[in-house]
C-alpha cells in the first residue's frame, strides 16, 4: 500500500521511544477508561511513550491523565460532517504525532482509526471491552471490516472472545484474550468508622453496596427490588449506590416508590469511590451485560464477598460458593436469597472475601495484564523496537 505520509523513517528530537496512542471515545468514568489509565501508568516508560486520543468527548479522567504527564488529544469538531471525516482527521493526527502503534478501545474508534491507520501505514490493535448483543447489522459489518486490518483483536474474557467470533464474525485467528487487571492501593485518609458514618450506617448495620455508572446497563432497579426483600429478613442492612449517571435521580425516586428510601443512599459521582467501597460488607452487581467488569476486581482486591449476575465474563471472575454468589435469573427474591447469608453471617463474608482476594492476586492484577500487553506490542512492533533500542 502506498504510504503518502511516511512517519516512521525518521524521528525528530532525542526521544526514540515508540509512541503508542490509545484511542477511545472519551475519558469518562468506566472500566474501559480504567484499562487505558493502567496502560498509560504502567507500560514500560523506557521503551514506550503513551498518549490518549478522545474522538467524542474529553471526560473528567482526561484531567487526571494530564496531571500525570500523559498527553491527551481531543477531536474538537463534533459536527456530523466532521464525524464522517474523522478517519482523515485521525490520519493527519497520527502523522503529526509520529504514532508507531494505534491501540483502540471502542468500536467507533476502531472504525475511524482503521481509516487513519491505512492512510499512514500505521499498525493497529484493538481491545473490545464488551457490548450488548445482538448488535445491528451495520455495526457488525463495519466491525468485521475494520477488524480485518487490525493486527490483533483483544477480548477481555473468554466469553467475549466467543462472542466476537460467533456473534460478530471476527476471524478466530485474530482474537486473543487479555483479562483486565488492576493494582489497587486505595488512599484512605479516614477510618472505616468515619466512612461508615458518612454512608449513614450505624455500628451494627451491614452495608450492601455497589459502585457503577448509573446507566441502563447496570440494571440497578433489581438492586433496589432485592433490597426490599433483604430488609424483611435483615432489617439492619444499609444499601449504598456509589456513582453518577443518567439514572441517578430515577434510582432515588424508585427507592422512595419502593418505600425503602431511608435505607438507601445514592451518593452521586465520587472520585473516591474505591475508598467508600472499603466500608462495604458485601458488593453487589446487577448488570444486564458485562465483559470483564473492573468494579468486581476492585471488590475482590478489597476482600469483599460478591453477589453478581452471571453475565458475560462475570463467571470467569466470581466463583459461585467460593468467592461469592452468582445470580442466573433477574429475580429479586433470588437476589435477596444470595445477599441475606452475607448480611447475617460476617464470617461467611470474610471467608469468601479472602478467597476472592487470593483469586484476584493470582489472576487479575495490573502487573499480569501489563505484561501481556507489552508482549503484544513487542510482537506487533519488532522492527521498530530494534530501531528504538
Amino acid at each position: 500500500m502506498t504510504n503518502p505520509v511516511n512517519i516512521h523513517t525518521q524521528r525528530s528530537g532525542a526521544d526514540r521511544r515508540l509512541h503508542i496512542m490509545q484511542v477511545t471515545f472519551g475519558m469518562v468514568i468506566g472500566g474501559l477508561e480504567r484499562v487505558v489509565i493502567e496502560l498509560c501508568r504502567r507500560i514500560d516508560p523506557s521503551t514506550y511513550r503513551l498518549s490518549i486520543c478522545c474522538i467524542g468527548r474529553r471526560g473528567p479522567l482526561a484531567d487526571v491523565m494530564e496531571s500525570e504527564g500523559v498527553e491527551v488529544i481531543v477531536c474538537q469538531n463534533q459536527s456530523k460532517a466532521a464525524k464522517y471525516l474523522r478517519g482523515i482527521e485521525l490520519a493527519k493526527l497520527f502523522s503529526a504525532h509520529d504514532v508507531d502503534l494505534i491501540h483502540t478501545h471502542h468500536t467507533g474508534s476502531l472504525i475511524d482509526s482503521t481509516i487513519g491507520a491505512r492512510l499512514t501505514g500505521t499498525p493497529l490493535v484493538h481491545t473490545d471491552h464488551g457490548k450488548l448483543y445482538p448488535t445491528s447489522w451495520k455495526w457488525r459489518m463495519l466491525e468485521q471490516t475494520a477488524s480485518r486490518f487490525a493486527e490483533r483483536v483483544i477480548a477481555v474474557s473468554e466469553q467475549s472472545r466467543r462472542d466476537l467470533i460467533g456473534l460478530q464474525g471476527i476471524a478466530a485467528e485474530k482474537v486473543e484474550v487479555i483479562c483486565n487487571g488492576l493494582d489497587l492501593t486505595p488512599a484512605r485518609s479516614a477510618s472505616i468508622e468515619s466512612i461508615r458514618a458518612e454512608l449513614g450506617a450505624g455500628p451494627d448495620q451491614c452495608i450492601i453496596g455497589t459502585a457503577a455508572r448509573l446507566e441502563d446497563q447496570k440494571g440497578l432497579e433489581l438492586f433496589l427490588e432485592g433490597a426490599v426483600q433483604v430488609l424483611r429478613r435483615a432489617p439492619h442492612a444499609r444499601f449504598v449506590i456509589v456513582g453518577g449517571g443518567s439514572k441517578e435521580e430515577h434510582l432515588r425516586e424508585y427507592a422512595r416508590t419502593l418505600g425503602i428510601a431511608s435505607h438507601v443512599l445514592v451518593t452521586g459521582y465520587r472520585i473516591d469511590a474505591v475508598t467508600l467501597m472499603t466500608a462495604f460488607d458485601c458488593f453487589v452487581q446487577t448488570s444486564h451485560w458485562e465483559a470483564m467488569p473492573m468494579a468486581l476486581l476492585e471488590a475482590m482486591a478489597l476482600k469483599k464477598p460478591i453477589v453478581a449476575t452471571a453475565v458475560g465474563g462475570v463467571p470467569e471472575v466470581v466463583l459461585h460458593g467460593e468467592t461469592g454468589f452468582l445470580l442466573h435469573q433477574r429475580d429479586a427474591a433470588q437476589l435477596a436469597g444470595l445477599i441475606v447469608p452475607l448480611a447475617t453471617d460476617a464470617s461467611l463474608g470474610q471467608r469468601l472475601g479472602q478467597a476472592g482476594f487470593q483469586r484476584y492476586h493470582e489472576q487479575f492484577t495490573s502487573t499480569g495484564m501489563i505484561a501481556k500487553y507489552e508482549n503484544l506490542y513487542r510482537r506487533v512492533l519488532p522492527h521498530r523496537l530494534r530501531r528504538a533500542a
